[in-house]
């Protein structure tokens, strides 16, 4: 099994949460953007976001299940991931969000594409309750209850990735 998990993170929180699930799948993490950067950026960064955004479309050609992570924002999902998933080719796809207060419509949104694009949607997860950059935060034991969320998720991913491709 080829896995690949690609995330937008704003202030760390979908990152760390992307981190983790590559571990557990032993799967490649590919960021869509420069956490560190302020505002806009400078050309520069922006330059190198495209670049980012262009390799993670053509490491997800070569993998048998791609994973998408993305905060959430005005109760959607980041504008770059919608982009992303409209464009992306991958066969399969497992899809997960943190947010704090108001999920709205943020893997619905991506559900919707995906069925339209008649790519498979095999699992989805909500990370809530993370305040903006809280899980770096977070002290050891609230962060092992994510953290069993995370297990559980990556095993429902595992499973359900195995049983529809049999």
């Amino acid at each position: 099994m080829n896995f690949l998990v690609v995330y937008l993170s704003k202030t760390g929180n979908t990152k760390s949460i992307a981190e983790e699930i590559a571990r557990l799948l032993n799967a490649k993490l590919l960021p869509l953007n420069l956490i560190e950067k302020k505002g806009r950026g400078t050309p520069e960064e922006r330059e190198k976001e495209v670049e980012l955004f262009e390799k993670a479309l053509e490491e997800s050609k070569k993998v048998d299940l791609l994973i998408v992570g993305t905060p959430t924002g005005f109760q959607t999902a980041h504008s770059k991931v919608i982009r992303f998933i409209k464009r992306v080719e991958g066969p399969k796809i497992a899809l997960f969000c943190t947010h704090f207060n108001k999920i709205g419509t943020t893997l619905t949104d991506l559900e919707i594409i995906l069925k339209e694009r008649k790519i498979d949607l095999i699992a989805t997860c909500v990370f809530n309750n993370l305040k903006s950059g809280q899980f770096a935060l977070l002290n050891d034991e609230v962060k092992k209850t994510y953290f069993h969320k995370v297990v559980e998720f990556s095993k429902e991913i595992s499973t359900t990735f195995t049983k529809r491709t049999k």
